[in-house]
C-alpha cells in the first residue's frame, strides 16, 4: 500500500476517533471516554515506526495550530500544555513502541499481542501521570489521571489487541 495513502488513512481514523466518545453513567462522575488510544494503538500495528511517526507529529501538530482534532473537537496548545496534555504527548513513546514491536515480526501470537497492548497503556500513563504531577501533584495526579481511567485503558487495550490479532490474521500483514 502506498505510504501517502497509510499516513492519510491513519490520520483520518485517529482525528475521527477524538470525536468518538463514551460515556459509562456512575463511573468516575461521567467522565467521557474517547477512543484515541485505542485508534492509536490498533494503527500503531499495521504501521512502520517512521510512518506511525508521521502521523501523530502531524495530528499534534495540526491540533497545535487550534484546529479540532483532540478529545471534543478541541484544539490549541493549551491542550498540550494542560492536564491531558501528557497523554497527547505520549501518544508518540506509546504508539512507536507497538510499531516497532509488530514492524519487526512475521506472526504474533496472541498473548504477545495482549501483553505488548498493556505495556502501550503502561508507557502512555507514566506520560500522563508525569505531565498532571508537574502541574499538580503526585496524589492529585493518580487521583485525576490514573483512577477514573484504568479500567477504561485496560478495556481500550484488550479491544485493540483484539482487532490487531485477526485483523493481521486475516489480512496477513506484518506492517512491512
Amino acid at each position: 500500500m502506498n505510504v501517502f495513502f497509510k499516513i492519510i488513512i491513519g490520520l483520518t481514523l485517529l482525528i475521527a476517533s477524538s470525536y468518538i466518545s463514551i460515556t459509562i453513567p456512575g463511573i468516575s462522575l461521567d467522565i467521557p471516554f474517547t477512543l484515541q488510544s485505542l485508534m492509536v494503538f490498533s494503527i500503531a500495528a499495521f504501521l512502520s515506526p517512521k510512518e506511525y511517526l508521521i502521523i501523530i507529529v502531524a495530528y499534534l501538530f495540526i491540533g497545535i495550530l487550534s484546529l479540532p482534532v483532540f478529545a471534543g473537537g478541541t484544539g490549541g496548545i493549551q491542550k498540550l500544555l494542560g492536564a491531558s496534555g501528557g497523554f497527547l504527548y505520549g501518544f508518540i513513546p506509546a504508539g512507536l513502541f507497538i510499531a516497532t514491536y509488530f514492524y519487526s515480526r512475521d506472526m504474533v501470537t496472541w498473548m504477545g499481542c495482549i501483553n505488548i497492548m498493556l505495556q502501550a497503556t503502561m508507557v502512555l500513563f507514566f506520560f500522563g501521570i508525569i505531565h498532571l504531577a508537574l502541574i499538580y501533584d503526585f496524589e492529585r495526579a493518580i487521583e485525576y489521571g490514573f483512577n477514573p481511567f484504568w479500567k477504561m485503558a485496560l478495556v481500550k487495550s484488550f479491544l485493540a489487541a483484539i482487532i490487531v490479532f485477526y485483523a493481521k490474521r486475516i489480512t496477513n500483514l506484518s506492517g512491512r
